[in-house]
């Protein structure tokens, strides 16, 4: 199953564009682990359709949520990381970012140092986490627009983020992101991922509830995968051809040599992801194609 870490990414990288201010958040790993998530299963290619109501009531309690921003004031990246993981996982992302855009990180409910949920509050899921998000966000003047970039079960709390308010982001990144086909096919199902954070268990009807026939617009996605050798590898790249196949503005690429913490093996190929996609929703331009984000950069296109 995914998570296992692979070879540094050596792949070069042009240097960043100085005046680019981006907003991102990301994803992470497993839980107790560096660079793994336990939500991390092979990937499949089922869909339903999605319910016309929001994933969760925007106004519902939220728990005390603990933020860190560093960088200059402007569009924001915020890093949302994996289940039961800190944010502060995003360090060597934040470094490469840093000059070109104000970053902040969060940890969600029972997670660092992030109070735990109230008890009359229901189990987490990833529509109630982009609640809590936003309600955060909100909270800490962080104003909008933002670019998410959401990894492992960050990435389901960032696609629920831009099914339900999606006039908040310029656009997403999904970085090895978990889907909702682990839910729904037996051949993604992992038993020994624990799908449990902050000391509650995560409401997995009410997440296949939220990400259903998730449809992402014409929203700038930029797609990462692990590059693993695995019989299931094949499938868990066509959940994420999904995934950038949900906008009209979508692309897919997998980090030749990275594994499933991207941020960690190939921070300059995520920053590259974060920076292209930001630059297009600035612009008021499609992505360029896939070749052109990643010209230079060990990746292989498929969307």
């Amino acid at each position: 199953m995914p998570g296992s870490p692979l070879e540094e990414h050596t792949g070069q990288v042009r240097p960043l564009p100085a005046l680019i201010a981006t907003c991102v958040v990301l994803s992470g790993c497993a839980a107790g682990s560096s660079g793994e998530d336990p939500a991390v299963a092979s990937p499949s290619s089922s869909t339903s359709e999605r319910t016309a109501e929001p994933a969760v009531d925007p106004a519902a309690p939220v728990a005390d949520l603990h933020v860190e921003c560093d960088g200059e004031a402007g569009p924001t990246v915020v890093l949302v990381a994996g289940l039961g993981t800190s944010g502060d996982a995003f360090s060597d992302l934040q470094d490469e970012l840093a000059g070109t855009a104000r970053t902040c990180f969060y940890d969600r409910a029972g997670i660092g140092d992030s109070a735990p949920l109230d008890d009359a509050a229901p189990d987490p899921s990833p529509g109630s986490a982009a609640a809590d998000l936003r309600a955060t966000l909100e909270a800490e003047d962080i104003e909008p627009p933002y670019v998410l970039l959401g990894w492992s079960y960050g990435g389901l709390v960032a696609q629920a983020y831009a099914a339900d308010f999606p006039d908040d982001l310029a656009g997403l990144v999904l970085e090895d992101p978990s889907v909702r086909e682990q839910f729904t096919d037996a051949t993604l199902d992992n038993p020994d991922i624990d799908w449990s954070e902050g000391g509650r268990d995560v409401d997995r009807d009410a997440l296949v509830r939220q990400l259903a026939g998730l449809d992402l617009g014409d929203l700038p996605v930029t797609v990462l995968s692990q590059d693993l050798d695995e019989p299931w590898i094949e499938a868990w790249w066509v959940t994420h051809d999904r995934l950038a196949r949900a906008t009209t503005d979508g692309v897919h690429a997998i980090g030749l040599g990275s594994g499933h913490a991207m941020h960690e093996d190939a921070p300059r190929l995520v920053a590259r992801a974060v920076v292209a996609t930001w630059t297009a929703a600035e612009a008021g331009t499609p992505l360029p194609g896939c070749r052109e984000v990643f010209r230079g950069v060990r990746v292989r296109c498929r969307v």
